[in-house]
């Protein structure tokens, strides 16, 4: 099954919470790929409200190439056996469903995170060779506890799943959603670091490497690779120090994790190109929205300023 060059399908997950943040990466999403004849946006929703409904309709509504599909979680996530110990919202496992989710017309499907902003056409990744792998996905620095915990070696390499490029096709065909509940399953729902750990065991080695520009994350801002290499102590072969810095100089999408510092709509966010966030928000109806006290502990917060700012 062949796909469509100029017809980009999107898929993202949220409760009502995530909404604004969602908006905003929407927003930029379509504002960067205006040359697509189509861009379908897929929302798997989890309790959104009718005016954050609204507000998302609204945005995909002023662009003439977006189309906007809604999906009602409630009927997936019954499936899920979870341990939900961490503070995790339960919508993050959306994404395991996406196979029997989306029609089966579709062949592939790029899947987001919320707390994400694209800064540049997505033609080049929505367009990447996957080499007959179900997913692609960036690289993330690990350490070896976390891996161990999903089955992987030290040497073998770990991806982040806040940005997932799908080949369907092969996903069905290789069952990837029946075996990310069996593996749930035989860990009685508790994995570390949830989905992703889950699709990292799962997929083991069998996914291709994307570049680090298509899922930058909050963590290369703060540490150099040095750094990176010293507090993770991942033994898997990583993006080079350019490849990096040209990402940091280019990226194509920003992901804001929480890597010692808060997300961009928290008071005292270090993240250099936090204005980027407030500049898509301003462009959607929630223009304006003021920005959140940050909740974490004081002992959070503590060693984060420590990590930031003391040699190690």
């Amino acid at each position: 099954m062949t796909y469509n060059p100029n017809c980009m399908h999107v898929i993202f997950s949220s409760d009502d919470n995530y909404a604004q943040h969602m908006g905003a990466a929407i927003q930029s999403l379509l504002d960067n790929n205006r040359d697509f004849e189509k861009i379908c946006v897929h929302i798997i929703e989890n309790g959104i409200g009718n005016e954050n409904r609204e507000k998302l309709e609204a945005i995909t509504a002023a662009f003439s190439n977006a189309e906007l599909a809604w999906f009602d979680f409630s009927a997936w996530k019954e499936r899920l056996q979870l341990d939900m110990s961490w503070p995790i919202s339960v919508s993050s496992y959306a994404r395991l469903f996406a196979g029997s989710m989306l029609r089966k017309d579709i062949p592939r499907v790029l899947y987001m995170d919320c707390d994400m902003i694209v800064c540049d056409s997505l033609r080049e990744l929505w367009t990447a060779d996957l080499g007959g792998k179900a997913v692609g996905a960036v690289q993330d620095f690990i350490g070896d506890e976390t891996k161990a915990a999903v089955g992987l070696l030290p040497e073998e390499m770990y991806f982040n799943a806040g940005l997932l490029l799908i080949n369907l096709g092969v996903w069905r065909e290789e069952q990837v959603e029946k075996r990310c509940m069996t593996f749930l399953e035989e860990r009685q729902g508790r994995v570390t670091h949830h989905d992703q750990g889950v699709l990292n065991g799962v997929l083991r080695n069998q996914w291709q490497r994307l570049p680090a520009a298509c899922n930058l994350m909050t963590i290369h801002y703060m540490f150099d690779r040095r750094k990176l290499a010293k507090y993770f102590g991942d033994h898997a072969e990583f993006y080079t120090e350019q490849e990096v810095a040209e990402a940091k100089a280019k990226p194509v999408i920003l992901h804001y994790t929480p890597s010692f510092t808060s997300r961009p709509w928290v008071k005292d966010c270090r993240h250099p190109l936090r204005g980027r966030y407030w500049a898509a928000v301003d462009k959607t109806p929630w223009r304006g929205a003021d920005k959140q006290t940050n909740g974490a502990k004081w002992y959070v917060r503590l060693i984060d300023w420590r990590y930031r700012n003391l040699p190690y």
